[in-house]
Parts: C-alpha cells; sequence; structure tokens
C-alpha cells in the first residue's frame, strides 16, 4: 500500500503533468519565441512536474496513511520533492526529444535536403 502511494500514484500523475507542460510549452513557443525552444520553460516545467509529484505524494502518503505522524515532515518532504528529482530530470530529458520528434510535422531524410511530410489522419 505505501509503495503505490508513495511511488506509482504520484508518479503517474507527474507524467500526465509532463505530458500537459510540454503541449503548452510547445504553444507558448509557438507563440511568443518563434518556434524556438527557451529554457526558462524547462526549468518551470520541470518544477511544475516536481511540484504535482511531491503534492500527491504528501496528501496520499503523509495524511492519509499518517506517513507524517509517523516518521515526520522532514522524511515525508524527502520522499516527495528531493528523492523524485533526478529520476524527474532523466524522464523530462528523455521525453522532450521524443515529444518534439513527434509534434514535428516532418521528418527529414539523412545526409540530404529533402524533407518528408508526415501524413495526418483525417477524422
Amino acid at each position: 500500500m505505501k509503495l503505490f502511494f508513495l511511488f506509482i500514484l504520484p508518479a503517474f500523475t507527474a507524467f500526465v503533468t509532463m505530458i500537459v507542460t510540454m503541449i503548452m510549452q510547445r504553444f507558448l513557443e509557438k507563440e511568443l519565441n518563434n518556434k524556438q525552444p527557451m529554457f526558462l520553460f524547462h526549468v518551470v516545467n520541470i518544477t511544475f512536474v516536481l511540484m504535482m509529484h511531491g503534492t500527491a505524494a504528501v496528501v496520499f502518503y503523509g495524511l492519509m496513511l499518517r506517513g507524517i505522524a509517523a516518521h515526520g515532515w522532514w522524511v515525508v518532504t524527502q520522499y516527495a520533492y528531493i528523492h523524485p528529482l533526478p529520476f524527474i530530470i532523466g524522464c523530462y530529458i528523455i521525453a522532450v526529444p521524443i515529444f518534439r520528434s513527434y509534434v514535428r510535422p516532418y521528418r527529414m531524410k539523412k545526409g540530404s535536403n529533402v524533407l518528408y511530410l508526415k501524413t495526418r489522419q483525417s477524422k
């Protein structure tokens, strides 16, 4: 039970938040910075994903399962915010290029200047 509420449920929350923030970042870069990536957006995204993960961990494990009463605030804060930070940064570094290649409307042929447009499914 502790594993689910401390690791799995907050990780799922962080994963969904990461997808939503990357979509929002794409729209903001498109409107504000002429489709050029901005480092500040990445910092904000990682901070927001970490906040969502930590809040879910504190609420589910710390408050609902009485982890705060059993272990104290400092231990729950470490489990919620400090320990998952390397994992979240690593997942974000892997997810950003995959997401960008997925939403890019073309693909490049290696070794030439040819671009192939991706076909879109009509509804």
